[in-house]
């Protein structure tokens, strides 16, 4: 059951407004009747329309499944925006050369492995080299973490 004002002045006093107000709403199209004011629909209608406005449209009223979507977008992009204010965020072509020269680092140390105690030390470095560079590819993008063929030999 909802609440209903007789009067647009006991609807303007019902939901906090002047009644000059409300004859105002009701000309940009705020529901109400003579005599059969409904409370909620004009405080919804408020709420779109007037009380919770944005400076993007698209985020006025409603909560269709679309609508969610963009505005979980919009949370995020706003999160994304607070983590770079904060120099939380990594850029990705800044971090894939530096993995690259710790892998050379990693392989430069097999090397040497290699030539001190022989084939088998190499070899164990080398795998951790392989599943280092495979991980870099995965987590970072296939990109640039390839290595050039001549130094894997």
């Amino acid at each position: 059951m909802s609440l209903i004002a007789k009067s647009q002045k006991e609807l303007a006093d019902t939901v906090g407004i002047g009644e000059r107000t409300y004859s105002s709403w009701l000309r940009e199209g705020c529901p109400g009747q003579a005599g059969n004011y409904v409370v909620r629909d004009v405080v919804e209608w408020a709420k779109i329309n007037k009380w919770c406005q944005s400076s993007d449209p698209l985020l006025a009223g409603g909560d269709s499944d679309n609508l969610e979507r963009y505005r979980g977008f919009k949370a995020d992009l706003a999160e994304l925006d607070v983590q770079e204010r904060r120099e939380e965020l990594v850029n990705i072509e800044k971090v894939k050369p530096v993995f690259i020269t710790c892998l050379g680092f990693i392989k430069a140390a097999a090397e040497k492995l290699d030539r001190q105690f022989g084939n088998d030390a190499f070899n164990i470095i080398i795998e951790a080299w392989e599943q280092a560079q495979e991980h870099c590819r995965s987590e970072l993008g296939e990109g640039e973490t390839k290595t050039n063929e001549n130094e894997r030999t």
